[in-house]
């Protein structure tokens, strides 16, 4: 609830790229034409007329849609190219689009918890990983952005969670809730979906070996198998309706960016390197040793296999940078998993360590967000640090250099990109500054939600507890 107020405090109240734009407006198409196609086009650079993303963030604005669905008059039509009234001036973006971004946002921290305390750890632990990943990494600026990265991190985080209790619990529900994950972790992110697939499943079943599966085993396996048959069917069958084919995504992708360059560009580069912008990342080496130590070997694996293959597909891929964004946008869906780590690489830190390093870590985490919390990056920050070369400029560290495009408090004009980013200063022109109590009250929830868990995160001690290592055949 207090992640929930922040994000709703640092809100923009506004789309604020392409990619975010068209899975919206294919919501909209779905919610209102019953269609995956929508008209007229919408013209940024070349027209368009359908999604080339994953349907999952979409299908999540149809009820928002459907509800405010009397407010559909009021939506910009698209008029001529790169026509910024669709990203500034849609009344049901604020009411659809921005709830659920917050949401998704909020749960994955949630989550992220949850997962650390699953794995035997303790509260300050738990504590320690929803507030690094909470606050003091990309997850605040993004739960004010328009792209699916962030669903797909937190279908990732919850087929893990969800396969990690199956096995502490045996209920059988678990599966159910890991293979709707699995589900619409294929429809957000068809290639992030195929990896967590198998991942999910081997931290699901009791034994890697079929022959000794017992016959609640093979139904489960059956559940899991269900929801991933049903996602493939579903992408196949969208392919076919946007593009005329079911193997058909409707963009070309390629890997040929040089792997040192991905590598440098994705870890330690001012502008995209996801040291500077989640520096809790360091505590991760410690956090596997500790897994690993403490029996949790598999879950160590499987974290560790999935960060590495995703880093190594954004590394490669030609637009390793992911457009115009705030850091590394593509590596996103790992970031929850990275959280968890960090969070139990704390309590292997010597106590002296302990009491200092991760609000340091924290405050780094800090520092790097607050120019994507309250500048627009559409201002001219995205334009300037764009692809590799500006990746690598020194500027390109948000704090230092995303500044010189913040010219005034108050935005103008509709599509006022120079000014604050919050969308309470953008509407307090017209509510006469009636719009600036909202946030005023949101930050004393915020903190007053906060303070009681300054206490519970103090970690003095540790259960060590292997809880899914004890099966015969592991």
């Amino acid at each position: 609830m207090a992640l929930i107020c922040l994000y709703l405090l640092v809100a923009n109240g506004h789309l604020q790229s392409i990619d975010g734009l068209v899975v919206y407006r294919q919501g909209v198409s779905l919610a209102y034409h019953q269609s995956l196609h929508w008209s007229p086009p919408i013209f940024w650079g070349d027209p368009r007329t359908t999604s080339s993303y994953g349907i999952g963030l979409s299908l999540l604005y149809v009820p928002g849609l459907w509800l405010f669905s009397w407010l559909q008059p009021h939506m910009p039509v698209p008029h001529g190219n790169y026509d910024f009234s669709l990203l500034y001036s849609d009344p049901l973006w604020p009411l659809v689009g921005m709830p659920v971004q917050i949401l998704v946002v909020a749960a994955g921290a949630y989550l992220v918890a949850r997962l650390v305390r699953a794995l035997g750890f303790g509260t300050g632990p738990a504590l320690w990983a929803l507030v690094l990943f909470g606050i003091g990494s990309p997850a605040i600026v993004y739960s004010r952005a328009d792209t699916a990265q962030f669903l797909e991190g937190l279908c990732w985080i919850g087929a893990i969670y969800a396969a990690v209790r199956f096995r502490q619990t045996d209920r059988q529900w678990w599966l159910w809730g890991c293979g709707i994950a699995l589900f619409f972790a294929l429809l957000t992110r068809p290639l992030e979906g195929l990896l967590i697939a198998p991942a999910a499943a081997v931290l699901a079943v009791p034994d890697l070996r079929p022959w000794r599966w017992t016959r609640s085993v093979w139904t489960g396996a059956a559940i899991l198998a269900g929801w991933e048959a049903a996602a493939v069917v579903v992408t196949l069958a969208v392919n076919v309706g946007r593009f005329g084919g079911p193997l058909n995504f409707g963009s070309p992708t390629g890997w040929t960016t040089p792997l040192l360059v991905g590598l440098a560009g994705s870890l330690v580069s001012p502008a995209r390197g996801m040291l500077w912008a989640f520096p809790a990342i360091v505590l991760v080496p410690l956090g596997l040793r500790r897994l690993w130590v403490d029996g949790h070997r598999w879950p160590a694996a499987v974290i560790t296999i999935l960060c590495a293959a995703l880093l190594l597909n954004v590394s490669l891929w030609t637009f390793w940078w992911g457009g115009w964004s705030w850091g590394l946008r593509l590596f996103l869906p790992a970031l929850p998993l990275l959280a968890v780590l960090a969070a139990v690489g704390i309590t292997a830190l010597p106590a002296g360590v302990r009491r200092w390093l991760p609000g340091v870590l924290l405050a780094g985490g800090i520092l790097w967000a607050v120019p994507g919390t309250v500048t627009d990056i559409l201002g001219g920050y995205g334009g300037a640090y764009n692809g590799t070369d500006g990746s690598f400029r020194l500027s390109g560290y948000p704090p230092i250099g995303a500044w010189q495009f913040v010219h005034h408090l108050r935005a103008y004009f509709l599509t006022d990109s120079s000014a604050v980013d919050l969308v309470w200063l953008r509407l307090s022109r017209l509510t006469h500054n009636l719009s600036l109590i909202p946030p005023v009250l949101l930050a004393v929830a915020c903190a007053a939600l906060l303070m009681p868990i300054r206490q519970r995160a103090r970690i003095t001690s540790v259960r060590r507890q292997p809880l899914l290592e004890a099966t015969p055949g592991r």
